[in-house]
């Protein structure tokens, strides 16, 4: 597929606050169906990004493009509209509300009696059957009762899916979805992700973990102080590369050379330990 398949893409998206260039001139494509993660180290400008496409930052300069047509985003509910949703590392979680009133929140469905009409009475068994329906989409077995306080980490990153998933949006960005999940949590998020890709959703993967990214995305793009170093099919990428990227690689050679030294380094492990 060539970039014109893009379903999601930015042009030159450049973000300042005062005198700090935070993001430079990206060119980003998002193709339909697809996980791009998006790696780099603190401060590389991740975060900034992901704000430029769900509406929380206003680019200075640049233009996002949603189907090949420029947009802007006044707000977070406009991205919504043009069905962009995002999972923040912090997830958002009411802890002390149910499962269910967190798929929700916000947006509770409500009684269609007069009750409901006049006075917004939630429907609470329509909100647990619903809620019950996005839990099985991601295919984790939580109680829509349940209090989200006494869930797992993975069971709640589950939950924070399945409320975006209510929408229903044609981009989902993931901020590192598995940090400070156990190995098991961690398989389990990661499944969702996939089976969400066979699904025909476009993700944007936001992660530090590059074995993950390599093994579960389709293709990464890496940022380095504000730039965009290079995209790589992740199926022809190896570590070393995307680090040497993630440290500011500008070309071949200096890619080469990174992965040289790694190697000698490794090697000289090697002999330590033995």
């Amino acid at each position: 597929m060539s970039d014109t398949d893009s379903i999601l893409q930015t042009v030159e998206l450049t973000k300042h606050f005062g005198n700090v260039v935070a993001v430079e001139g990206v060119d980003f494509s998002l193709r339909e169906g697809e996980i791009m993660a998006l790696v780099g180290d603190n401060g590389a400008g991740k975060s900034t990004f992901i704000k430029m496409l769900c509406g929380v930052h206003e680019p200075t300069s640049g233009e996002i493009r949603i189907d090949g047509e420029p947009i802007e985003f006044e707000d977070y509910s406009d991205a919504r509209e043009m069905g962009i949703e995002t999972v923040y590392q912090d997830l958002a979680l009411a802890e002390q509300q149910t499962v269910a009133a967190n798929v929700f929140l916000g947006q509770e469905p409500v009684r269609s009696d007069l009750l409901g009409r006049l006075l917004g009475v939630v429907d609470k068994q329509a909100m647990r059957d619903r809620a019950r329906e996005s839990l099985d989409r991601v295919q984790i077995p939580v109680d829509p009762d349940a209090r989200v306080s006494d869930l797992s980490g993975g069971q709640q990153q589950a939950v924070a899916v399945a409320r975006a998933l209510q929408s229903d949006p044609d981009i989902l960005i993931l901020d590192e979805p598995t940090s400070a999940l156990s190995i098991e949590g961690a398989r389990n998020v990661l499944r969702v992700i996939d089976d969400l890709r066979n699904e025909g959703l476009s993700i944007i993967l936001i992660s530090h973990n590059i074995r993950q990214v390599l093994t579960l995305a389709d293709r990464v793009s890496v940022l380095a102080q504000g730039r965009l170093m290079g995209v790589r099919d992740t199926d022809s990428a190896t570590r070393d590369e995307i680090i040497a990227l993630m440290m500011g690689a500008e070309d071949e050679d200096e890619i080469d050379e990174f992965e040289l030294t790694s190697v000698d380094d490794s090697a000289d492990e090697e002999g330590a330990a033995a």
